[in-house]
């Protein structure tokens, strides 16, 4: 039988240090990177409505920690995945095949017939040299009877040898397939740091834009808004020329603008459930508008619609929930209000509509942003 492969039991050795390795995250650089981005302004999303001006570089120290952090693990992953991908070739193919012997047990066969006639012959013939030959014989075909037994435990010996290889094969290409499966899953890892850290740089940078953007007034060349309980201006005034303050929302309009979704984990809603929504903001020179799609779940023999669908429109006024006047598909009018949600990507809706038979006229749930 053959002595093991040194190249095999180099790869044997490589797959037991490869388990035995510690998981990614223990990795002290990233396990440092990773706390000091979560440290450096664990307040930064629940000062993001007060803060004003200031949040922007703050954000923008964030953002630095949470780009160090992923190019860590970005590396640390890419890493992993070419070690991987260096062991797989060193698990070369295991194959020990018993030596063919083909004619050596018939050969011994025949030796021991002919030796057994030529005994038989001479077995009574009473010459001294006669039965020295007889007893030599007998010496040469016990030799022979103790060759075929050893033949039959070597050839024992190696069919375990051959089925022990076989065994290793099969353990070889299921370690072969695991390194293929654990680079593959090590790459896309890889990508989806590289994808993560970029959706946070995008939103911290979302973040320091708004908090920028909310430290100075919007304001328009055009008349003023009239403001509630006012009265509305003479048909033949004439407009201002200077430039009027619009009302500023205490909060950056990002808070409200852009595109929003009722999340499937850990939604929160309060009245009849929402199957699904759908929320759509638009902000221009001061005004709001959009269009809100939503389906509720009915309770049991109920034969309302249960998809609600209207689009709306107004100013953005200076209070934390913007309420806009609602038009929906029937024809029915209400209003909408919008609150900035707990988080920087959470917005609260807030509906009432015109009691029409077969439409639901409230609704009060969260929306993630996209």
């Amino acid at each position: 039988m053959r002595a093991p492969n040194p190249r095999v039991v180099a790869a044997l050795v490589l797959t037991v240090a490869a388990v035995a390795q510690a998981p990614p995250d223990s990795n002290a650089a990233q396990q440092d990177a990773y706390r000091h981005w979560r440290d450096t302004d664990p307040s930064l999303e629940r000062d993001a409505t007060s803060a004003g001006a200031t949040l922007g570089a703050r954000a923008d120290k964030v953002a630095a920690e949470a780009a160090k952090y992923f190019s860590l693990r970005k590396d640390y992953l890419e890493s992993r995945a070419a070690d991987a991908r260096r062991a797989a070739p060193l698990l070369e193919p295991v194959n020990i095949a018993p030596d063919a012997l083909p004619n050596l047990d018939r050969l011994l066969t025949s030796q021991d017939t002919i030796l057994k006639s030529t005994i038989e012959t001479v077995a009574h013939d009473p010459d001294r040299a006669i039965q020295q030959l007889r007893a030599s014989l007998e010496r040469e075909r016990a030799a022979i009877a103790a060759i075929g037994t050893v033949l039959k435990d070597s050839q024992k010996s190696q069919e375990a040898a051959a089925q022990s290889s076989r065994t290793a094969e099969e353990e070889r290409a299921k370690a072969l397939d695991d390194y293929q499966k654990l680079a593959a899953s090590l790459q896309e890892s890889e990508q989806l740091a590289d994808q993560s850290g970029a959706a946070w740089a995008s939103y911290y940078r979302a973040l320091s834009d708004a908090a920028r953007g909310a430290a100075a007034p919007v304001t328009s060349s055009g008349p003023a808004l009239p403001t509630a309980g006012s009265e509305p201006a003479a048909s033949n005034a004439v407009p201002t020329p200077a430039s009027v303050t619009r009302p500023v929302p205490p909060v950056p309009l990002v808070r409200y603008v852009g595109e929003w979704i009722y999340p499937t984990v850990g939604a929160h809603y309060h009245g009849m459930q929402p199957e699904s929504a759908e929320l759509v903001v638009r902000a221009e020179n001061g005004q709001g508008s959009g269009t809100l799609t939503a389906r509720f779940r009915l309770p049991a023999g109920s034969t309302d619609n249960p998809v609600v669908h209207f689009d709306f429109a107004g100013a953005f006024g200076s209070s934390r929930a913007q309420k806009f006047v609602v038009t929906t598909a029937a024809g029915a009018t209400g209003t909408l209000e919008l609150i900035p949600g707990p988080a920087f990507n959470l917005l609260e809706v807030n509906f009432s509509t015109e009691d029409k038979p077969g439409m639901i006229r409230l609704g009060n749930f969260l929306l993630i942003k996209k």
